[in-house]
């Protein structure tokens, strides 16, 4: 088998600097100048580019193992000077991305530093280490003639060779956020497009599962092994696969909260009894009608309840083959669910709430208000995990995941045209609110915490502006599921081809792949038919269901 080939990346603004040092390197390998450098059992591509623009296109369209930035200074007045502000200048433009998805891992750094320690020099290494570059390299011999440039050079090598060994990888962690009934309909159109395009590993071979609201309904069946062909079909009505037809409608009576309305009207009666006994008492007309507007504000209450929901998703957890038991899945899941009166996150199927059934977690889960009743378990009362975090992210990273694909459907709708939203109605402006709060939140944790791991991959599936129009108008909405997977498989395949070369790299770390040529014959198909049948997300327009065996429960 032959040793794996690295590739490295080098900038050097004099490119004789550059000769000297790769002859130095091949005097001791012996390899010919075209060839790829062998040592320590790895094969070195090394490509050096003198100008910074022509250093950093080269990384924005190839994945690059290792970056070496030569900062050796000749021994001159000065130079240490010019050395620093072109380092800085460098960093600063490879850190300045817009997308911190796409911005090249620091900890895959290597600056080589020339000439004996000084102020000028440990300067400049100080600030190396600030920036978080993963390593630096004195070369104490740097101009000097006398000196054996061959010490250097194997040193170099061993350095690289280590930094750039393959590393056993961490954890695949799918982590699916919140988003209503049409969030869900987002999620699986991702998820089929990834899975579209995943070679060795698809969407039901994650290490992790982390779910919130409309996420945790999506990644608990993949987890028992239902592919997302099947948890599609059901939606549309389509058979063939292993999920009895699902119906998302939320107006229908086995959804309103007919207990909750039966208290409320208790509450109402007590309250205006109150309110009559105070004004015969003969109280303060103006403090008795602000008590009573202020009680009866209590009456407003959520008017559906999520109990249909939890047994339609019980019995496809349920089914032959599944499990509704945390404790006995092949694959963790954790569903994240706010606690209501405690105001704090509680993931369930973690350490300490591993005996509450699936599908009871997955509707307190659901349980958002102004729309749905918290749900009761073990005497605490839990309503959506959204109020309390926008995505598990850092739970799987502190759980030992490096690669991490994130889903979040619930982002505000961007208008081009001034006034829209202010035109718009109370209810769309608040939806629009709460949107933009939760992505701010996890776009702001997700960029602080990337810079503190380098070492994590993390890629974050969002939908298209112009679909988020459509997924916002009413997040409730059960109808535009066509529309919507087509909008979300379409967004996710041009996401993945633009980062392709960062996501090949990482994937490939992990032993898999990325293949666009089933994924572009369906892309190719949503583009020429509009409306999008079922069929559609098939290459050759025939419905063929992925059916992977379900995993069982764990014994």
């Amino acid at each position: 088998m032959p040793a794996p080939t690295k590739r490295v990346l080098v900038h050097s603004p004099d490119l004789r600097q550059f000769d000297a040092l790769q002859a130095a390197l091949r005097a001791l390998t012996g390899d010919a100048p075209d060839d790829p450098i062998a040592w320590g059992g790895l094969r070195l591509s090394c490509d050096c580019h003198a100008a910074p623009e022509a250093l950093l296109a080269a990384v924005a369209r190839e994945y690059v193992n290792l970056l070496v930035l030569d900062l050796r200074a000749p021994r001159t007045p000065g130079a240490h000077t010019t050395v620093h502000a072109r380092a800085r200048t460098l960093l600063e433009a490879l850190d300045r991305t817009e997308d911190v998805e796409d911005r090249y891992a620091f900890h895959r750094i290597l600056a080589l530093v020339g000439g004996p320690a000084d102020d000028a020099s440990d300067a400049l290494v100080r600030d190396l280490g600030q920036w978080g570059v993963g390593a630096v390299l004195r070369d104490p011999g740097f101009g000097d003639p006398a000196v054996d440039p061959s010490v250097f050079a194997r040193a170099l090598l061993d350095r690289v060779t280590t930094m750039v060994q393959t590393r056993t990888p961490g954890k695949r962690a799918l982590c699916a956020a919140g988003g209503g009934i049409t969030g869900i309909f987002f999620e699986l159109g991702a998820l089929k497009c990834l899975d579209d395009c995943l070679v060795g590993g698809g969407v039901n071979d994650f290490d992790l599962y982390f779910g919130i609201s409309a996420g945790a309904v999506v990644t608990a069946p993949l987890v028992i092994g239902y592919s997302v062909d099947e948890f599609m079909a059901a939606i549309a009505h389509v058979p063939g696969g292993r999920i009895a037809p699902l119906d998302l409608r939320l107006f229908q009576l086995g959804h309103v909260d007919l207990p909750g309305f039966a208290r409320r009207a208790g509450l109402a009666l007590r309250t205006a009894a109150g309110g009559v006994r105070s004004l015969l008492r003969g109280g303060d007309h103006d403090d008795t009608r602000d008590q009573l507007l202020f009680d009866y504000a209590d009456l407003v209450a959520p008017p559906f309840r999520t109990d249909r929901l939890e047994q339609m998703l019980r019995a496809v957890l349920e089914a032959p083959g599944g499990t509704n038991d945390f404790r006995r899945l092949p694959r963790p899941l954790f569903i994240g669910t706010t606690d209501q009166d405690e105001r704090r996150h509680v993931l369930f199927g973690d350490e300490d709430h591993r005996d509450v059934p699936i599908s009871r977690a997955i509707q307190a889960s659901l349980s958002i208000n102004p729309a749905f009743s918290s749900t009761r378990i073990d005497g605490r009362y839990f309503e959506d995990g959204a109020i309390t975090r926008t995505s598990n992210f850092v739970e799987a990273i502190r759980r030992g995941a490096d690669l991490i694909f994130v889903l979040d459907p619930f982002l505000p709708y961007i208008s081009r045209a001034p006034g829209l939203n202010h035109r718009r109605g109370i209810l769309y402006n608040l939806d629009q609110d709460v949107r933009t709060i939760s992505y701010t939140r996890y776009e702001t944790t997700r960029n602080s915490v990337l810079r503190q791991h380098p070492e994590v991959s993390s890629y974050t599936f969002v939908p298209p502006n112009r679909l988020r129009q459509l997924i916002s108008t009413n997040p409730m909405d059960h109808r535009p599921y066509l529309e919507i997977w087509r909008g979300a498989y379409l967004g996710t395949l041009a996401r993945l081809q633009h980062i392709a070369h960062r996501v090949a790299g990482d994937l490939g770390t992990h032993g898999l792949a990325l293949d666009f040529s089933r994924a572009d014959a369906v892309a190719q198909r949503l583009v020429a038919r509009r409306p999008a049948a079922f069929a559609d997300f098939f290459p050759d327009g025939r419905i063929a269901l992925k059916i992977p065996p379900l995993t069982g429960p764990r014994r």
